[in-house]
């Protein structure tokens, strides 16, 4: 979904409904306009891959306005834990709505309908002050194609995933921080050697998001990517063979 720079992905399986994050602060009604038009109207699995706001920054809002059946979060040392009232406004709607908070760990696995798994590969083995580390990453398979969400895990946290020994292959890559080159290493595109990539990212950023660096890679790999910046939403679809790509400003 396009919230500019910031990330949200919506994610409709046969028998489940899955948001993982949720733009920044103000985003809060695009994106439940957006569930709705879709469809939605209860969250099966929020996933928020890190605390950072613009991933969490209209969290509240969406959990306050949707059933929400269960939240993954990565579990994050204390002496790291944000003190902004951004996220205590989080952990409070949590505890309003009586939310039930699964702390990621590699190998949890959740059946989505006809065959489709969504598992949880990461974070694993990451214990510095970057929260970016400890993002959930996440792979959704059904049938031949797979789906690799990587939330900002930067290149250290890529490289763990790498030596961990998960299978990281996929058809459709979220490309990492927005496309930054903290994150998207050779070593990681190599391994998930992607056929499409998509990029959230807000037009003229102050983070020149995505890199020039990130983009020359997805051209040297053969990875057709898309913006959210350029294309607005975008909307991948699977019949468990072929992908389907439209987008719409």
């Amino acid at each position: 979904i396009d919230v500019d720079q910031a990330e949200c992905i919506l994610i409709k399986a046969p028998d489940k409904n899955i948001l993982i994050d949720t733009g920044d602060i103000g985003y809060g009604k695009r994106i439940e306009n957006h569930l709705r038009k879709n469809g939605v109207f209860h969250i099966d699995l929020l996933i928020l891959t890190h605390p950072h706001a613009d991933h969490i920054g209209s969290a509240s809002h969406i959990i306050e306005r949707f059933p929400v059946s269960e939240v993954i979060m990565p579990e994050i040392p204390e002496d790291f834990l944000p003190t902004t009232s951004l996220f205590k406004e989080l952990l409070r709607s949590l505890s309003k709505k009586g939310c039930s908070v699964l702390y990621a760990e590699k190998g949890m696995s959740f059946e989505l309908g006809k065959g489709a798994v969504l598992e949880i590969l990461s974070p694993v083995g990451y214990s510095g002050d970057n929260l970016n580390n400890y993002s959930v990453i996440s792979k959704l398979t059904f049938g031949e194609t797979s789906f690799l969400f990587t939330g900002d895990a930067e290149e250290e946290a890529e490289l763990l995933l790498l030596s961990s020994g998960s299978d990281i292959s996929c058809t459709v890559l979220n490309a990492g921080h927005h496309g930054s080159s903290t994150s998207n290493s050779v070593a990681f595109l190599k391994a998930a050697s992607p056929e499409y990539a998509a990029i959230s990212c807000g037009y003229g950023n102050d983070y020149g998001h995505p890199h020039k660096e990130v983009l020359s890679a997805f051209k040297d790999f053969g990875i057709k990517y898309y913006r959210t910046d350029y294309e607005g939403d975008i909307i991948f679809g699977s019949d468990g063979k072929n992908i389907t790509v439209s987008a719409k400003d």
